[in-house]
């Protein structure tokens, strides 16, 4: 028993010395395809489409019976595989088409065997099954579908030939994957040793065209699937790359549109505190937000994780009179696997490519791999913002939870302020106590018109004491004395 690895031709794609299922909708690009990737072995490219290509190329054959002459010159020349007066180049050797076909019947078979006898190694591309099998009156449900491709596979095995046959998806490829995708009984799909699932990415509402012509490509069968987006301009096929995220993204993008009432106003809302100042939502801000039961809160952020759009990114720290971590969330999707600040795409970025960074004041402290932030510490001295100003004088009070901190007055712990929002509504700042409230030069006058200086902020340190004295005495010596000189306050 030959126990060897089955080589491949195209790196997780088509298999060499086997059979090869090709399915997809009409007119996504499978005869492209393939002829995409005869023509890059053809030229010796180490890789196409970013999978590697096995060995040298050996002579091709393209059972085309599918499509009329014309047709295959335009997609084989696109490759380099005719030439411009219509002869065949390259590695093809025979083209069966419209106009002079081969069915999979007794005679067919032979014919390809004995081109697979003179020519071991060979490449056949059959192009499509249904089209080499129709006139022989085979229903396609019956298990008897499969008996022209197994005949097919029985006669080109001992010359190690690799076969691809192209076949038309039923009409419920969306969402399936490439077995169950073929048309017709599941029995041509079995006789397959790897199948390849070809649709596209994103597909046409019902009634419209088709606007996005990116392609996904899934393969299934005995060897490890690929799954990888690619798409065919002018001048050939290019790779958007692996198709995990794409689809990813596509499925997020369809659950997003799908979403209505509670759980819509809840994403977009956790959508926008982040783009505001990359701010994660715990389930107590959503609870004063829509004015809900914290189960109800909690049953939406595990609905819209369950549906891709959000994550648990971190957790709060626990608070000084014994409260309990509360998750934060964010959006899935807005950082990259390794955090970066300031990433664009082309020249003119957009906000959904765009990452910005915290305030160079901001006290949190980013932590990779989306673990969130860190609050600040109770005690820490913070400025409010008033209006257009950042007034001191204040500390962090609650910082549980950090798009609801709770501050206090200095030396006035009774006075607080709630629901303030870091970088929004309070930053850091280097000492709690108040100086722009003396910086004011306040003066108010006595019954005996003498100066006094107004102080509405607690008593500063000893040696800030000093230096308000000294201020003191100075305005005092400016004044023009008229009467008894007052003792200073102080």
């Amino acid at each position: 028993m030959d126990t060897t690895p089955t080589p491949w031709v195209w790196e997780g794609v088509v298999m060499a010395g086997t059979t090869n299922l090709l399915v997809a909708p009409p007119k996504v690009g499978k005869s492209a395809l393939m002829a995409g990737m005869i023509g890059a072995w053809w030229r010796g490219d180490v890789n196409y489409l970013g999978h590697k290509l096995e060995g040298k190329c050996p002579p091709v054959f393209i059972i085309g019976t599918d499509q009329p002459e014309n047709d295959w010159f335009t997609i084989l020349k696109r490759e380099g595989l005719t030439k411009n007066n219509g002869e065949l180049a390259g590695p093809i050797e025979c083209l069966w088409h419209t106009g002079a076909p081969l069915h999979l019947n007794d005679k067919g078979i032979a014919e390809l065997e004995t081109l697979a006898s003179q020519n071991p190694g060979a490449f056949f591309l059959l192009d499509s099954y249904h089209a080499c099998v129709s006139p022989l009156g085979i229903d396609e449900a019956t298990s008897a579908f499969d008996g022209p491709a197994r005949a097919l596979a029985s006669a080109l095995a001992p010359y190690q030939a690799t076969l691809v046959m192209i076949h038309h998806t039923n009409k419920s490829v969306a969402g399936g994957n490439a077995t169950n995708a073929s048309r017709g009984s599941n029995a041509l799909p079995a006789c397959a040793s790897l199948t390849i699932l070809m649709n596209w990415l994103k597909q046409p509402a019902e009634g419209q065209t088709q606007s996005d012509f990116r392609v996904v490509l899934k393969t299934q069968g005995r060897a490890k699937g690929t799954t990888m987006v690619t798409e065919l301009l002018d001048n050939g096929w290019i790779t958007h790359g692996e198709g995990a995220e794409a689809m990813a993204q596509e499925a997020r993008a369809e659950a997003e549109l799908d979403l209505q009432g509670r759980q819509a106003d809840i994403f977009d809302f956790i959508k926008e505190r982040w783009e505001v100042g990359e701010f994660p939502v715990t389930a107590t801000e959503l609870m004063n937000r829509f004015h809900i039961e914290r189960n109800k809160a909690h049953r939406c952020i595990a609905q819209l994780t369950k549906k891709g759009l959000i994550y648990r990114c971190g957790e709060t720290p626990a608070t000084l009179d014994g409260g309990r971590p509360a998750g934060l969330f964010q959006p899935i999707g807005s950082l990259p696997p390794d955090p970066v600040t300031n990433v664009t795409k082309g020249d003119l970025p957009s906000r959904a490519h765009e990452l910005k960074g915290l305030s160079p004041l901001s006290s949190y402290k980013q932590e990779s791999q989306g673990e969130g932030f860190i609050t600040p510490d109770y005690g820490t001295p913070v400025e409010r913002k008033v209006g257009a100003e950042w007034q001191k004088g204040w500390i962090v009070h609650d910082a549980s939870n950090p798009h609801a901190i709770t501050i206090a007055k200095t030396g006035n712990p009774k006075i607080q302020f709630k629901n303030l929002r870091w970088d929004i509504d309070l930053r850091t700042c280097s000492s709690p106590f108040a100086i722009a409230t003396y910086e004011r030069e306040d003066v108010l006058e006595s019954s005996e018109r003498n100066p006094i200086l107004s102080i509405d902020s607690p008593l500063p340190s000893e040696g800030e004491m000093g230096e308000i004295l000294h201020l003191t005495d100075y305005r005092h010596k400016e004044q023009k004395d008229e009467g008894n000189p007052r003792e200073d306050p102080f």
